[in-house]
């Protein structure tokens, strides 16, 4: 006896998932066609399933809901719940305040380390700032952390010292002082943020 093998399925043709010889009859009181589709139950029982004809399962599809009885509270959390899979995450917040823990808690350990042992003054640990941070506060010879007042005034300093007009248009003189404007306001501009 040879076995029937399974219908191939043509470009936009539905195949059911029972074949027809081991179908059920269609869920629909009074229906004795055979229920080849199947249907989820409900939104809480997607994979228990209700078999339906073809005429049933196309009302059935019309009135589908997957979202009926839920408010747009629930709906909103589901879809950005969706986004992730439905799987939990990690916080990214969480996980920077974390990080910045732990690198203060090393930077201690290291400071006393260094320092000759617990019992001395350990000193605050500088945050970690980025390299175009250091780089003006290099350029402004300027230590961290700072105030404006003492920004303005070392800006003020240099100026003098660096001024094109003042040292007699020398390009090497300009092109500094290029760089200590720029500076001057990208550690404005942090001070501002901060």
């Amino acid at each position: 006896m040879q076995s029937k093998k399974p219908p191939r399925k043509k470009r936009g043709e539905y195949i059911p998932h029972k074949p027809v010889e081991e179908a059920n009859t269609c869920m629909v009181s009074g229906c004795m066609e055979p229920g080849t589709y199947k249907a989820p139950r409900s939104r809480d029982e997607l994979h228990d399933y209700n078999w339906y004809c073809l005429d049933h399962i196309r009302e059935y599809n019309k009135q589908w809901d997957y979202f009926a009885g839920l408010d747009a509270d629930d709906i909103e959390y589901f879809v950005r719940d969706a986004v992730t899979g439905h799987r939990p995450t990690w916080d990214r917040e969480n996980r920077e305040r974390k990080a910045h823990e732990h690198y203060f808690k090393l930077h201690d350990a290291l400071y006393e380390f260094l320092s000759g042992g617990p019992g001395k003054p350990v000193a605050p640990p500088e945050p970690p700032l980025s390299g175009v941070l250091r780089k003006a506060l290099a350029t402004m010879d300027i230590q961290y952390p700072f105030t404006e007042q003492e920004l303005k005034s070392q800006y003020r300093n240099m100026v003098k010292k660096y001024h094109p007009d003042l040292n007699k248009g020398d390009k090497k003189y300009e092109e500094t002082f290029k760089q200590i404007t720029v500076a001057y306001h990208q550690l404005s501009e942090h001070l501002k943020n901060a």
